[in-house]
């Protein structure tokens, strides 16, 4: 059997067909069929321009264990 980029079929030890992963980036035209067999596909977060600032300024403090309860 050919090999399809990005469709991957595993097989139970006994040689019948067991899972089968496909990486929906190269395939899109399985999305619509996948929706229509009941799978939610959520739409990606939409951070605002704010909210990215605010995840790329975070803060981190190294801190000391032995004087961990006195900060």
């Amino acid at each position: 059997m050919a090999q399809v980029a990005g469709i991957k079929v595993e097989r139970a030890p006994g040689g019948c067909l067991k899972f089968v992963t496909i990486d929906l980036r190269k395939h899109a035209d399985f999305i619509p069929l996948l929706q229509q067999k009941g799978v939610e596909v959520d739409e990606p977060v939409k951070w605002s321009a704010k909210m990215q600032r605010a995840l790329a300024e975070t803060e981190f403090k190294l801190g000391d264990i032995n004087n961990f309860w006195d900060e």
